[in-house]
């Protein structure tokens, strides 16, 4: 398991080191790959841990409102972060590593539960970290990405190890909760289920109506009717933090938006493009039966967990249903390593490449300078910059790149950031007009009327923008980042913000 463990950090980790270290001359290194949208508004809740926070505001919401948001995930990188020197970015890369050993130490252990061998530990744990699909291939015949979801998307554990450190959060805590929930006998072990339950439903509030499902029709379907009661009865322990979710995402206005929006869901096909490979792997295990009555019931589970994932893209019964594929490939492989076990180890290797080829096409991406994660050096610059004037609840004007990258590092909100926030279509296109009309009264009511506190310009207008925002302008710039021609200069109002609609 640390072997699999091992070559897994090296070939993901790898990446970020290359681009960390050794950015083309002028670019700056994001921090994420895929997901760079999501991945800032994570660290919009890390900056606010590392102030202190435990409950936190939404950055999105520019009206004010009261702090109401718990995520241990978020706060733990906030405090680890802090212990860094103020590094959320590596913060993050270190919490992804650890949530990446115990996604794999769970994916072992439910692989021997279900009866694989210790001959085919390695292999096995390296066909459920590294397989996917044939995406890879396809997008470099010409597929467009988004369809390939394999390769576009957290549904299969390589990607979210490589991409995305909050889905490798989710998947290992619903491996380690269904396992102390399915080992459970004592009333310590159903508490360990309910801590874990309850630590899942603060880190991704979607994972736990899974786990929910996922071992309550495992016990229906694997377990003697005259241990139901007991079995099921523990799950109730999770009813506070599955109530605190509800009234954060469905009742509180701060956050409900966020279940409402517009998130879009592939075609169905594409689904069956994507798992065809894994799904026809694991069929293997349907040849083999299960050695004993344990392997049966964590058998069960997993096949529970498939038909819970085949519902969701059957139904979509919100809009926010491909929150709850994530890590959906994780059961095929673990059946695909099983029933392949009875072959020798180099067959399941065999597999293991065959199916890995898109995450090498992924590591052949991210292993190359690309505009889209490596930027000009001035527009991250111009958001560490801010990270010296913004207070808390401030408004940054900025374009939306910047915007973004603003939420994440520094106390500020921005006008325009994250394509979820209410009304980002029109605030984008009033960030467009905004440089590029020259009715410098416009711009200034502008402005006001948002109660921006920080503005940002391109080059160097001089120590008052009076060419953008006329001769009464509060507006004093604090400082330059970068040189002509590519510079941005950072204005702070110098009088207090005038009412505003928020």
């Amino acid at each position: 398991m640390v072997l699999a463990f091992a070559l897994v950090a090296v070939l993901t980790g790898l990446p970020y080191l290359r681009a960390g270290l050794d950015p083309p001359p002028g670019r700056a290194f994001l921090g994420f790959f895929f997901f760079v949208d999501d991945s800032y508004h994570y660290l919009s809740y890390v900056q606010q841990a590392a102030e202190g926070a435990f409950l936190f505001r939404n950055k999105l919401l520019l009206e004010d409102h009261p702090p109401s948001l718990v995520n241990l995930e978020w706060w733990l990188v906030g405090k680890l972060s802090v212990a860094l020197g103020g590094h959320p970015l590596v913060a993050y890369r270190l919490l992804g590593l650890a949530a990446a050993f115990f996604l794999i130490w769970g994916t072992d252990r439910w692989l021997r539960r279900c009866g694989l061998p210790d001959s085919h530990r390695l292999p096995a744990l390296l066909l459920a970290s590294l397989g996917g699909g044939f995406g890879g291939l396809l997008f470099l015949a010409g597929r467009p990405a988004f369809s390939c979801l394999d390769f576009a998307t957290g549904l299969f554990p390589s990607l979210e190890l490589l991409s995305n450190p909050h889905f490798v959060v989710g998947t290992a805590l619903v491996l380690w909760t269904l396992w102390a929930f399915l080992e459970a006998r004592t009333t310590k072990d159903y508490l360990l289920g309910v801590l874990l339950g309850s630590i899942l439903g603060l880190v991704r509030p979607y994972d736990l109506i899974l786990v929910v499902a996922i071992h309550g029709l495992g016990v229906l379907a694997a377990e003697p009717p005259a241990t139901w009661i007991r079995r099921l009865l523990p799950l109730a322990g999770l009813a506070p933090v599955a109530l605190y979710n509800y009234w954060v995402f469905y009742v509180n206005r701060s956050f409900a938006f966020f279940t409402t929006g517009a998130y879009p869901f592939p075609p169905r096909e594409d689904f069956v493009v994507a798992f065809g490979p894994a799904a026809a792997l694991a069929l293997a295990a349907l040849w083999s039966r299960p050695p004993g009555p344990e392997a049966r019931a964590a058998r069960v589970r997993l096949l529970v967990w498939i038909a819970m994932g085949v519902l969701v893209i059957a139904v979509k019964a919100v809009t926010f249903s491909l929150q709850f594929l994530v890590g959906f490939a994780l059961p095929f492989f673990v059946f695909a390593a099983v029933g392949l076990s009875r072959f020798r180890p180099a067959v399941t290797v065999a597999a293991t490449l065959a199916l890995s080829t898109t995450l090498l096409v992924a590591l052949r991406m991210v292993l190359t300078p690309h505009p889209r994660w490596e930027v000009p050096r001035e527009r991250l610059g111009a958001a560490f910059a801010l990270r010296a004037y913004c207070q808390p609840d401030e408004v940054v004007f900025a374009p939306q790149d910047i915007g973004l990258y603003a939420i994440g590092f520094t106390a500020c909100k921005a006008f325009v950031s994250h394509p979820i926030m209410p009304g980002f279509a029109d605030r984008v296109d009033e960030a467009r007009a905004f440089y590029e009309a020259s009715d410098a009264q416009a711009r200034s009511a502008l402005l006001d009327r948002e109660r921006v506190a920080h503005l940002v310009l391109p080059g160097d207008p001089g120590p008052r923008p009076t060419a953008w925002l006329g001769e009464e302008t509060p507006f004093r710039r604090e400082a330059v980042v970068g040189r002509a021609p590519t510079a941005v200069s950072l204005y702070s109002r110098a009088v207090p913000s005038p009412p505003g609609r928020r």
